[in-house]
């Protein structure tokens, strides 16, 4: 393969270009490589390779004399004839292919007639007509036109490269398609050479072909659920046939599947819980509850925060279902420039933006540059009153104490209430004492009983204090949920640990510096005095500590509360996400003090807040919160010398945000702080994030640094945002496969009736109308009734009524006889125009007033609100069909109406 070869030119160093460059250095050609992006050249002619393939870093190692790196075009058209085009060509949010970098490219040529463009980018069918059209209008006539699609797959594209199923070629029949015959000659692969439109309609059609088996498959593990046959059985069978083949007979959830890695996170509501968790761990959670179905579950009672484009703040929003699959292949990982990442499979889409304040779009992870943004989700309070106390009492199981063992001290009136019940009633209050009358007589004396004992006398907890048998520690059962509280728990975050074992005892320790501290051990003394509880202070030769021994409060400390028990594992407690502003600083202020810093950058007037942690969960738990409280913090992760853990620093930099943070810096150096940033003659935007409006903050991507995978991915379907707030506060789109409707549309804009596509959405089509059939299994007949649409939007936050599912019920019903009353907050004047013979209501209950059944048809956030109660009252018969899954079913069937829902 070493031969001289003719010299090329590839335009785009991104994942084919590079594959493609190394490629025919490997066949011993000269290459100029061209990209725009001069980060990205400057790598590469350090010898970095910005993408992880197999063997590509080996290569262009290998190669590095054949492998010229330039911004500029005019040394690559100097010296190569051929010029092949590797740029990104991604879905528009239509489902349209953007093509503006290939046209880039083909206003950037010269006029030529020795040289062609080979286009390497996958582009819809028709390109190649245009783009020689375009030459003919630009003066360009001579320019040659090649279309040879590539066929690489992720994790083996160089040696797909080098040996490939087949090489497409497809031209005029002219010099360029004989070069481009030529340079492939020595890989020994078929040669399909043909005319251009059909090389491109060759790369459709085999993905296309691809994805029909993966559906066709699924389609039969559906059938093979109803009749008991093994769906794996029968794919063994099919693949037997060497005209089908095993490839592509794989059921699951269907072809394509962008999802994250386990240890991505989300912060999710659970069962009233408010917890940050992996994706890994949410699915255990969710599978120890219920089994999932071909990797799927649809959780009961689960929220995730998530944000609506438009909305300025995150919210929790119902989560439909979450799927676990097996991947094998290649992750992204997405770098920002506040040093936020997170991995996702390559085709995972984002929401991004310019940066300059336009409407975001969607995007693939693997088409991500540095010309895009994306989010941070900013703000999110809670939605409902915290409480003011927790109480200890919930400890006793985690903490596996016998009820016999634990000493209650209620309040005098309680003991006073307990020794006047008559005789028989003390003796079963006190059952496991032989003797009722001197039992009564000894807790009149020491003012105490067992907590056993004060659960059947069913005493009040108020004011009472708890403690062991054998210490001598009794704390209050109910902690105040304080300011001061929260200080403690982010100074035990920052500098604190627990022992937790019957042989050292069941310890909290807070570690302070032996001699600079002393005002933070009098606050952490003070605290718990306040509580009832006493806590020793000890000067060891190297920290001040403070310590509490107690067993049911440790266990309440670490397993109910949730904090770590070292410095490793430390982690945010829970109940802060569902906590007021104010509690969330005082948190952070305790963290910051006990193991941050406060300095000046340069000598002043800059002021910087930094905190590290060696904690991964930790630093997520903090960014976020940081996040909630409008602070965009920076994240910067390494090692230092001698440890065996990367630490995270998080900074907090800027004269606005460091005002803003100003409860994070000590007191007594806040005045410090203040004067040197009013030094400042001109308070410089920040560089590393944008934030235009009211709303999320944006920060630019750097990189994307790919690496192989194998195990597991995980996804979340939300249906009304279609987007979740993962790592860091980066938000990110929903984690499904593209929608079939715009592969079709590519298609159909490329001149090819895709038969196949049009049925999948026939499909869809039919699924509107199976709302008919539950209508009709509790109405009956449909004559004369009465059906309210909740909803008549295509989706909601719009009035687009193309395609809207409230056409066709709205004239199924009328067909068969009913009546149609709808409602609608933002589409009521759009659908008038469309939907013949609708009575249309000004508000939800108008609509619902008299009729026999409802069916939520848009997932308008409104109507989860809904009165229930009053909806039963308001309606004649008591039939809801949710449409979207998206009403809380206890609550619709608490009130009495019967719930319908899809697939459930």
């Amino acid at each position: 393969m070493g031969a001289e070869r003719e010299p090329i030119a590839v335009i785009g160093t991104g994942y084919v270009g590079l594959v493609t460059a190394a490629g025919f250095a490997e066949l011993g050609g000269e290459v100029w490589c061209v990209d725009v992006d001069e980060e990205k050249i400057e790598r590469l002619r350090r010898g970095e390779i910005p993408i992880y393939e197999p063997g590509l870093e080996e290569s262009v190692a290998r190669n590095r004399d054949r492998l010229h790196f330039s911004t500029e075009l005019a040394p690559a058209l100097e010296h190569a004839r051929l010029l092949f085009v590797a740029v990104g060509t991604p879905p528009t949010y239509s489902g349209d292919a953007d093509l503006s970098a290939v046209h880039a490219v083909v206003n950037a040529m010269p006029a030529s007639d020795r040289h062609a463009l080979v286009m390497k980018s996958t582009v819809p069918v028709g390109t190649g007509a245009s783009i020689k059209r375009l030459f003919s209008e630009q003066g360009k006539s001579g320019f040659a036109y090649v279309s040879c699609p590539e066929f690489l797959k992720e994790g083996s594209a160089l040696a797909d490269f080098l040996a490939p199923d087949r090489v497409v070629v497809g031209d005029d029949g002219d010099w360029a398609g004989d070069a481009v015959v030529e340079l492939y000659s020595p890989l020994k692969a078929p040669l399909v050479r043909t005319d251009i439109a059909s090389a491109e309609m060759v790369k459709l059609a085999a993905n296309a072909f691809l994805a029909t088996k993966i559906s066709f498959i699924n389609e039969i593990a559906n059938v093979c659920e109803e009749t008991g046959a093994d769906v794996l059985e029968v794919a063994r069978g099919m693949g037997a046939d060497r005209r089908i083949g095993t490839h592509f007979l794989q059921p699951g959830i269907g072809y394509g599947g962008s999802c994250f890695g386990g240890d991505e996170t989300v912060l999710v509501r659970h069962r009233g819980r408010t917890t940050l968790m992996g994706f890994e761990q949410l699915w255990r959670r969710l599978e120890s509850e219920q089994d999932a179905v071909d990797g799927v579950i649809e959780p009961a009672d689960l929220k995730v925060l998530s944000w609506v484009p438009g909305e300025p703040e995150p919210m929790f929003l119902a989560v439909m279902c979450a799927t676990r699959r097996d991947y094998d292949g290649e992750m992204i990982e997405v770098r920002t420039k506040m040093g936020r990442r997170v991995s996702c499979t390559p085709d995972h889409p984002w929401l991004v933006s310019d940066g300059l304040g336009a409407e975001p779009e969607r995007k693939l992870a693997a088409e991500l540059t540095s010309d895009d943004w994306l989010p941070i989700a900013m703000g999110g309070a809670p939605e409902w009153e915290s409480t003011s106390a927790a109480s200890l009492l919930c400890a006793v199981e985690v903490a596996e104490i016998s009820p016999d063992r634990l000493i209650v001290r209620p309040k005098p009136e309680e003991i006073e209430r307990l020794v006047g019940l008559p005789i028989e009633e003390r003796r079963s209050v006190f059952a496991r004492s032989a003797s009722a009358a001197a039992r009564t007589g000894e807790v009149r004396r020491t003012g105490t009983l067992r907590l056993d004992e004060a659960e059947r006398a069913e005493m009040s907890f108020a004011g009472s204090t708890i403690g062991t048998t054998k210490n001598g520690t009794h704390a209050h059962t109910l902690l105040t949920l304080d300011r001061d509280f929260w200080r403690v728990v982010g100074l035990y975050v920052a500098e604190g640990c627990t022992v937790s074992n019957d042989r050292d005892g069941y310890r909290i320790h807070w570690s302070f510096h032996p001699a600079r501290e002393q005002h933070l051990v009098d606050e952490v003394m003070a605290f718990w005095l306040r509580q009832n509880v006493r806590a020793k202070s000890y000067q060891a030769p190297t920290s001040h500590l403070v310590k509490v021994r107690s067993r049911i409060l440790t266990a309440w400390w670490t397993q109910v509360l949730g904090l770590g028990r070292t410095s490793y594992e430390q982690r945010l407690p829970d109940l802060i996400w569902d906590r007021p502003a104010a509690d969330r600083w005082a948190l952070l202020s305790g963290l910051f003090e006990g193991d941050g810093s406060c300095s000046l950058v340069n000598g002043g007037p800059s002021v910087v807040i930094e905190f590290g942690t060696i904690s991964d969960e930790l630093s997520d738990g903090v960014m976020r919160l940081l996040a909630s409280l409008g602070i965009v913090a920076t994240q910067r992760i390494g090692r230092v010398a001698k440890s065996t853990k990367d630490t995270h620093w998080i900074r907090i930099a800027g004269a606005d945000q460091v005002e803003r943070a100003i409860e994070l810096i000590p007191e007594r150096d806040r005045p410090g702080a203040l004067a040197s940033i009013a030094l400042q003659k001109k308070r410089i935007a920040p560089t590393g994030y944008r934030r235009w409006s009211d709303g999320p903050a944006w920060v630019r991507v750097t990189s994307t640094e790919r690496r192989p995978y194998a195990g597991p991915v995980y996804s979340l379907e939300v249906p009304y945002s279609h987007t979740i707030v993962t790592s860091s506060s980066l938000t990110a789109s929903n984690c499904f496969p593209k929608d079939v409707s715009a592969l079709k549309q590519l298609a159909g804009n490329s001149g090819y009736h895709f038969q196949l596509l049009t049925a999948v959405i026939e499909v869809n089509e039919l699924q509107k109308r199976r709302v008919m059939a539950k209508l009709q299994k509790h109405l009956g007949s449909i004559v004369g009734k009465t059906v309210t649409l909740l909803g008549v939007a295509f989706k909601p936050q719009t009035d687009d009524m193309r395609e809207a599912s409230s056409l066709v019920l709205a004239a199924r019903i009328q067909a068969d006889g009913g009546r149609v009353r709808a409602y609608d907050p933002i589409a009521a004047d759009e659908a008038r125009k469309l939907m013949f013979g609708v009575e249309f209501a000004d508000s939800p209950l108008e609509a619902i007033d008299g009729a026999d059944a409802c069916v939520l048809v848009t997932e308008w956030p409104e109507f989860a609100e809904l009165d229930f109660a009053e909806v039963a009252a308001r309606m004649r018969g008591k039939v809801i069909v949710d449409g979207r899954n998206f009403l809380d079913r206890a609550s619709v069937e608490a009130a009495g109406l019967t719930y319908e829902g899809i697939g459930r």
